[in-house]
């Protein structure tokens, strides 16, 4: 058969596979081309899966040496903390109100691996434990004033005494009528508040996305709860690149816009039962009338640093809720180990409590009402405000040749 017979047959067989619908590739060279890349990219993805073991593996090595002692050197420095604080007369616990609210410097009292977390509550909680002595349950914002943990326990609602609430005002969304919110605010801040008590106020932030569980749980639709201390607010709340822990006027919260006033209640003792009727009576709490400011010694972590570390999600959105426990104590187990071994010299707690000294108005003498000794600081004496890391705490000068020993 010649040759150009041969090639008329082929060149026909394929013009009747391409009618049947059959697409014949004469070239396999493609084909090669391609397995060749998908190979590839399987290898890659195999050394990234190999190296992420490797390193999976390392870093539970270093865990599960370190992550113990690590556990118990952050407890042993909140039991210190504590037991100074508990340590505290009431003269003293006023006297570091009077230092906080002079001068806007808070003690950080919450654990550096949850400063990524909701933490209103527990911050509200430790410090009026540090303010008062008066111990609170931790829970979440909503249920501050009603849960009751178990049925020998003291609820928080018999240390608290409602001095104002708007709660029916809001509807089954959490929204207000027009111009309710304006006149919320106005009342709030023309509450006459006592200075020598603590107020807790709960607040519903405009962005929350717990609206769900906060109307499945109870009755209070706050999302939010914060310390009114003298015309300060005190609270836990995540704006921007500014540090969480925050003190400010009630003027600055509500400024933003972005809260709703609910409910304000007063800070007591729990509540006893008096005779003849026994009816449950709340015992007032009244900080000492005192002149003397406590100041305290605290290396603060810088926020922008301190976030670099807390990277870990706790409560992450791309799983159901019921997983939330376990994300916190892998989040808990990772960033604790990281910023205990790597903090650089900051405190998680304030280390010490010391008097800040006073002068006489003449300057005369110089004097501590507390005890006696050539430095002084006040309105009438020579004193310094320094910077020292990002606290602003108070260096004293001494009286010069007024002091005396």
């Amino acid at each position: 058969m010649s040759s150009s017979l041969l090639g008329q047959t082929d060149f026909t067989q394929q013009v009747d596979k391409i009618d049947k619908g059959v697409l014949v590739n004469t070239n396999p060279l493609p084909n090669v081309a391609k397995i060749s890349r998908r190979r590839k990219i399987l290898r890659v993805f195999l050394s990234l899966i190999g190296v992420s073991l490797i390193i999976g593996i390392i870093a539970g090595v270093y865990l599960y040496r370190e992550y113990p002692d690590v556990k118990k050197q952050a407890r042993a420095e909140e039991n210190v903390f504590w037991a100074k604080s508990n340590r505290l007369s009431q003269e003293d616990r006023s006297a570091l109100a009077n230092y906080i609210v002079r001068t806007n410097a808070l003690p950080h009292l919450l654990p550096w691996w949850e400063h990524d977390r909701n933490m209103c509550s527990a911050v509200v909680v430790k410090y009026i434990s540090l303010l008062t002595g008066i111990k609170f349950f931790h829970t979440s914002a909503w249920q501050f004033r009603s849960l009751r943990p178990c049925n020998g326990c003291v609820a928080n609602n018999r240390k608290l005494t409602t001095v104002w609430d708007v709660t029916e005002d809001f509807d089954k969304d959490g929204k207000l009528a027009p111009g309710k919110k304006e006149a919320n605010i106005h009342q709030v801040k023309s509450l006459a508040f006592d200075n020598d008590k603590l107020y807790v106020i709960g607040l519903l932030w405009n962005k929350t996305t717990w609206w769900e569980s906060i109307r499945t749980v109870g009755a209070d639709v706050n999302s939010h709860v914060a310390l009114i201390l003298r015309g300060k607010v005190i609270h836990f709340f995540h704006l921007g690149d500014e540090h969480p822990m925050r003190i400010e006027t009630l003027e600055q919260l509500f400024g933003r816009g972005d809260m709703d006033p609910v409910w304000v209640a007063e800070v007591h003792e729990k509540s006893r039962a008096v005779a003849p009727d026994w009816i449950l009576t709340p015992s007032e709490f009244h900080f000492v009338q005192t002149n003397r400011e406590l100041a305290f010694k605290q290396n603060v972590w810088p926020w922008m640093s301190l976030k670099r570390f807390l990277r870990f999600p706790s409560e992450p959105d791309f799983v159901p809720t019921s997983w939330h426990g376990m994300f916190q104590k892998a989040d808990t187990l990772l960033e604790k180990t990281l910023l205990m071994s790597y903090r650089n010299g900051f405190d998680p707690y304030p280390t010490s409590f010391h008097e800040v000294k006073q002068c006489v108005t003449d300057l005369s003498t110089c004097y501590s009402p507390a005890s006696s000794s050539v430095f002084c600081a006040g309105s009438y004496s020579p004193w310094k405000m320094r910077k020292t890391g990002p606290l602003m705490l108070l260096r004293t000068e001494p009286c010069l040749e007024n002091s005396k020993e």
